[in-house]
C-alpha cells in the first residue's frame, strides 16, 4: 500500500471511530426528543446523515488497500457510494435548514413562537432527504464495475456510456449540479443566515456577541474548508480529459479530499451541541 494511501486510510479510520461514536451518541440523546423539541429533530437527522457516511467509509476504503480493485460486486458498487452521496447531500441540506432556523429565532421571534414546531422541523428534514435522494440518482444510475481484461481487476467507477454522445456533458452537468446544490447554494445560505444572526446579536449586546462570533466563524470555516476541496476536485475530474496532468492530479487527491469532507461529519456534533 503506497504511503499516501496509508495516510488516507489512517484518516478514514479516525473519522470512522470519532464519527460513529459522536453521531451515535447524538442519536441516542435526541431520539427521545423527536416529538418534543425542534432542536431534537434537527440534530437527530443531522447525526443520522453523518452516521450513514461514516458507516459506509470502511467499504469505500477497500479499493485503497487493493490497488483500486473493487471486490464487492456491481450492486455494492452502486449502493455504497450512492449512500455516501445521499448522506452528504442530506447533511448539508439539514445544516442549511438549521442555519435558517437559528436566523429566524433571532430575526422573527414572534413567527417562531407561533409556528416553529417539531412537526414543521420534521417536514423540513423530510424535504431535505427527498431532495438529497433526487440529487443522488445520477450516482446510482452511472455507477458500475469496470473489468480490466488483462489484469482481471474490477474497479468501481462512474461511467456515462449509457448516454453515448453526451457523456462529457452529462458528467460535467452532474458535477456542476452537485457543486451548486451541495456546496455553493448551502454555503451562501449558511453564511447569509449566520451573518444576519451575528449582526442582530451584536446590536443587542456585546456580552453574547464574542461567543456568537466564534461559533459563526467555526461553522462557516469548517463547512468551507471541509467541502470546497472535495467539490473542486470533482469539477476538475469532470472537466478534464483523462490524459491531462490536471485529471491525474485530481484523481490522486480524490481520496484525501473525500476524507476531509467526512471530517465535517465528525465536527458537526461538537459545533452544534457545544
Amino acid at each position: 500500500v503506497p504511503l499516501g494511501h496509508r495516510f488516507v486510510l489512517a484518516l478514514y479510520a479516525l473519522i470512522f471511530l470519532l464519527g460513529v461514536l459522536g453521531n451515535g451518541a447524538v442519536i441516542w440523546v435526541t431520539v427521545a426528543e423527536l416529538r418534543r423539541t425542534v432542536n431534537g429533530v434537527w440534530f437527530f437527522h443531522l447525526a443520522l446523515a453523518d452516521l450513514l457516511s461514516c458507516l459506509a467509509l470502511p467499504f469505500l476504503a477497500l479499493p485503497l488497500t487493493t490497488d483500486h480493485h473493487w471486490p464487492l460486486g456491481r450492486l455494492a458498487c452502486k449502493v455504497l457510494p450512492s449512500l455516501t452521496v445521499l448522506a452528504m447531500f442530506a447533511s448539508v441540506l439539514v445544516l442549511t435548514a438549521i442555519s435558517a432556523d437559528r436566523c429566524a429565532l433571532v430575526t422573527r421571534p414572534v413567527w417562531c413562537h407561533n409556528h416553529r414546531t417539531p412537526a414543521l422541523a420534521r417536514g423540513a428534514c423530510a424535504a431535505a432527504w427527498v431532495l438529497a435522494a433526487l440529487l443522488t440518482v445520477p450516482s446510482f444510475i452511472f455507477r458500475t464495475v469496470r473489468l480490466d481484461p488483462f489484469s482481471a481487476k474490477a474497479t468501481c467507477v462512474l461511467a456515462y456510456g449509457a448516454v453515448r454522445r453526451h457523456q462529457r456533458g452529462t458528467e460535467l452537468t452532474t458535477a456542476v449540479l452537485r457543486f451548486l446544490c451541495g456546496f455553493l447554494g448551502p454555503f451562501a445560505v449558511i453564511s447569509g443566515c449566520y451573518g444576519l444572526l451575528l449582526s442582530r446579536v451584536r446590536a443587542r449586546g456585546l456580552g453574547r456577541s464574542q461567543r456568537a462570533t466564534a461559533t459563526v466563524l467555526v461553522v462557516i470555516v469548517s463547512f468551507f474548508a471541509c467541502w470546497l476541496p472535495y467539490h473542486v476536485v470533482g469539477l476538475v475530474l469532470a472537466a478534464s480529459a483523462p490524459d491531462t496532468a490536471a485529471f491525474r492530479g485530481a484523481q490522486a487527491a480524490d481520496p484525501a479530499v473525500a476524507g476531509l469532507a467526512y471530517v465535517n461529519g465528525c465536527v458537526n456534533p461538537v459545533i452544534y451541541l457545544a
